[in-house]
């Protein structure tokens, strides 16, 4: 089985700079990237407090590992 996963990036506080582990259990339970591709993105002029903005997506494909059966 395969799934797409898509991860959303942003700077639009200070909790969205963390590093966030989406992938973790996926990979834990023996799924593999297989492919990995931004979707859009963007930025614009933020206010004197901010001073800028940046946001997308990210699309990650995983699938579960195949397990042979030989008889």
């Amino acid at each position: 089985m395969q799934k797409l996963i898509t991860i959303p990036l942003n700077d639009n506080n200070r909790n969205d700079m963390i590093i966030q582990e989406h992938l973790l259990e996926y990979l834990k339970n023996d799924w593999h990237i297989i492919q990995m591709f931004p979707v859009g993105a963007g930025t614009r002029s933020g206010n004197l407090q901010t001073s800028g903005y940046v946001a997308g997506w990210l699309a990650v494909l995983v699938r579960e590992k195949i397990i042979i059966c030989v008889f």
